[in-house]
């Protein structure tokens, strides 16, 4: 057999093995994420069905908020009014 030939043959099965090792790697990587992807979706998954009987208590928290808001800016209002009378009762009895 000749050299070259010889030569060529051995670097080919070299880069074959090289090759088939890489490709054994990715696999067994993407093996792995494919895993770590699975656990992923059963733990939210499991989020999902623990958080899902909070829907009617945030529902009513929210009611009771905006009814809180509504009130709070009636007083708002108020004590605007109040400051605003206020402020002349002020100029008056500077003036006096």
């Amino acid at each position: 057999m000749q050299p070259v030939l010889l030569a060529t043959l051995i670097y080919l099965g070299i880069l074959v093995a090289v090759l088939a090792v890489g490709l054994i790697m990715i696999a067994w990587r993407l093996a792995m994420t494919a895993k770590a992807l699975g656990q992923i979706a059963e733990g939210l998954l499991q989020v999902r069905s623990d958080t899902a009987p909070l829907a009617e208590t945030i529902q009513a928290i929210n009611g009771a908020l905006s009814q809180l808001g509504g009130g709070l800016n009636g007083v708002l209002q108020k004590l605007v009014r109040a400051d605003g009378a206020l402020g002349r009762i002020a100029k008056k009895s500077d003036a006096a």
